[in-house]
């Protein structure tokens, strides 16, 4: 083939690929550029082999740099991906898992209501979802009179618990996304027993008349915390449906494609989890009039529900 005819069937698309490369960075490249990039590191190839004039093995080799400068650059601002996963990828997730969401949550506050209204009519009944050493520490920890609410913690102390409550909130997030690879079981019997548990703590403590320190301290990270938990379930039965139910798909395939759905909740849930730890360790634990923090719990759940419900009607 000759110089002019190379030239005049790739000249537009070669064109085209400039323009792309000199894009803004915050614009996102159109899914067919790596393959115009193949195609103009073939074409440079070409060029080569069959000794084309200069001037155009220099214009193909410049392409390449710029493309392979423009597909494998470092992200500059990884706060931007993460506000693209808060408003479009994350929202998005919710949607297309709105049917598994909408069980686990139904799943989780309907249990959680069995268990509280269980103990609340009788009390002994805390001893049937919780050994006697944890009700102790329970009591311990809200006592109004005790030691723990009558003492104001350090900043190191908060620092410190900021990464326990990381470790603990991570580590339940990460059971129930795996343990839906049991087909199911794994993430079910997780959310069942944190359901269990917050109902069975939540009637504990009214019966024993510490709800004030109780409930002003889980209100304002408990509409991350709570949530986020229950997302992460509905990630972790996405896969394990998956595997239920491959439909005409092998199961490899279905437990892959139902993790791609599925792996933006679990982001957005870690995402989640990491803010309720923040709040937990700096804002929960200080000496505030409840209804000051009672009205900004009811403004971090208006926000989460709110949010939950766009998602889940995202692109209606």
């Amino acid at each position: 083939m000759k110089q002019n005819q190379f030239v005049n069937n790739s000249d537009k698309q070669w064109n085209e690929f400039e323009a792309l490369c000199k894009l803004d960075d915050k614009i996102n490249l159109p899914l067919h550029f790596p393959k115009l990039y193949r195609k103009i590191c073939n074409d440079l190839a070409i060029a080569r082999t069959r000794h084309y004039s200069p001037m155009l093995v220099e214009r193909l080799n410049r392409l390449v740099h710029q493309g392979q400068k423009r597909l494998y650059q470092t992200p500059k601002n990884q706060f931007r991906e993460i506000l693209y996963l808060v408003r479009n990828s994350f929202p998005r997730a919710l949607y297309e898992n709105r049917l598994m969401l909408a069980i686990n949550l139904v799943a989780f506050f309907s249990f959680a209501l069995i268990a509280f209204i269980w103990v609340w009519l009788d009390p002994d009944a805390v001893y049937t979802f919780l050994g006697q050493s944890t009700v102790l520490e329970i009591e311990k920890m809200y006592d109004p009179s005790g030691t723990v609410q009558s003492q104001e913690r350090s900043g190191g102390q908060d620092v410190m618990m900021f990464g326990v409550y990381i470790y603990n909130n991570i580590g339940i997030a990460f059971q129930m996304f795996a343990g839906g690879v049991l087909f199911c079981v794994g993430a079910v019997f997780a959310l069942l027993f944190n359901s269990f548990y917050f109902g069975t703590i939540a009637a504990h403590i009214i019966n024993i008349g510490f709800s004030g320190p109780f409930f002003s301290f889980v209100v304002t990270h408990g509409s991350f915390e709570l949530t986020a938990i229950i997302v992460a379930s509905a990630a972790g039965c996405q896969i394990g449906y998956g595997l239920l139910n491959p439909g005409q798909y092998t199961r490899s395939y279905a437990i892959k494609n139902a993790a791609q759905k599925a792996l933006p909740l679990i982001v957005g849930a870690f995402l989640m989890l990491v803010l309720a730890a923040f709040i937990e360790a700096f804002w929960s634990p200080r000496d505030i009039a409840y209804e000051f923090k009672f009205a900004t719990g009811a403004i971090c759940w208006s926000y989460v529900i709110y949010r939950l419900y766009k998602g889940m009607r995202y692109g209606t």
